[in-house]
């Protein structure tokens, strides 16, 4: 690959990986998960080489930060791929398993490796894999929100990624140790979530037991990166009395995003609700409702039910609302 220029850059805050790779020839050029707060780190240096910036690739829609990809595609015009599974609205391409970009004389191949989230792709030139957060450098990432399954990650990295020769290079999103990149036959026996000595049932047990506080920009960020960057916009939250809730129940679906503990107190809940607790449980649930049903959010007060419902608008819910007062307004109600 003696035309191929390549630069790996770190964002420290969130301890980011973000690739650049370009044709030395034709200098058409692909970036890979850039961050916002670097975007003109990352011109730059598009600029001095004298690149044409073509395609910029998202391993999949970030939790901990927001993506640089919509301003990189203001100012160049690149074009912005993503995995299909997500239907964004704003990715130019929408990628599936096996689909390939071109830039110069180099070709990507996308490969699907769902399991930290429904929608993760990794990105292989050559010898060299780009994983996001499905293979990280003596780790992988949590498989407890965005659609995250365990049992899929382990499938990805151990049929799919494994199945390259060992002395592929791995380039992960982040590294939160000092390494740069690893190789397959390094995290065949030394990753100590996915190595092969260890059985699937270890490795579902392993993320189990994780406990792992939600990234502070969760809620920020997944939004936002569904809209390529773009900041989400403050929406009015629609907020509906418990009488009308009451009149009508059969028509809405209630979704009480309270603790479980809390769902089952003093205070009860309201017939039929689904529970999906404010965090990992509601991106899980959001996922599988329908963006036709009309739905009620709840919590003790309204605050928590607030937020889930700001949350639904920005992943694009129309019909959805905020019960007034929340459980408590409810029973002071004798509803």
């Amino acid at each position: 690959m003696t035309n191929l220029i390549f630069h790996q850059l770190f964002e420290k805050e969130t301890f980011t990986y973000t690739y650049l790779l370009a044709d030395s020839s034709t200098k058409e050029a692909v970036l890979i998960d850039p961050v916002l707060e670097t975007v003109d780190r990352d011109f730059k240096l598009i600029s001095e080489l004298d690149l044409n910036l073509k395609y910029v690739l998202e391993t999949h829609v970030h939790a901990d930060h927001i993506t640089g990809s919509g301003e990189l595609r203001k100012i160049t015009g690149a074009k912005i791929g993503l995995s299909g599974i997500y239907q964004s609205d704003c990715s130019d391409m929408a990628l599936s398993d096996g689909d390939e970009i071109k830039f110069g004389e180099f070709l990507i191949q996308a490969i699907a490796t769902p399991g930290h989230t429904a929608g993760c792709m990794c990105y292989k030139l050559d010898n060299m894999i780009f994983t996001g957060d499905a293979l990280l450098i003596r780790g992988c990432g949590r498989t407890d929100f965005q659609g995250g399954s365990s049992d899929k990650l382990f499938q990805s990295v151990r049929e799919k990624l494994f199945s390259f020769e060992d002395d592929y290079f791995i380039y992960p999103a982040h590294d939160y140790k000092g390494f740069t990149h690893s190789t397959i036959e390094m995290e065949k026996r030394f990753n100590p979530r996915l190595n092969l000595e260890v059985t699937k049932n270890q490795f579902v047990q392993i993320m189990s037991e994780l406990k792992l506080d939600l990234p502070k920009k969760i809620h920020e960020a997944v939004p936002a990166n569904m809209k390529c960057g773009a900041p989400a916009t403050e929406a009015s939250v629609p907020i509906i009395s418990a009488k009308m809730v009451h009149e009508d129940l059969s028509s809405f679906k209630i979704v009480d995003v309270r603790r479980a503990d809390e769902f089952n107190n003093e205070l009860g809940h309201i017939s039929g609700a689904q529970l999906a607790t404010l965090g990992p449980e509601l991106e899980v649930a959001l996922n599988s409702l329908s963006k036709q049903d009309k739905i009620v959010f709840v919590c003790r007060s309204g605050k928590r039910s607030e937020e889930a419902t700001k949350m639904a608008i920005q992943n694009g819910f129309e019909h959805v609302f905020n019960l007034e007062g929340g459980m408590l307004h409810w029973n002071e109600m004798g509803l």
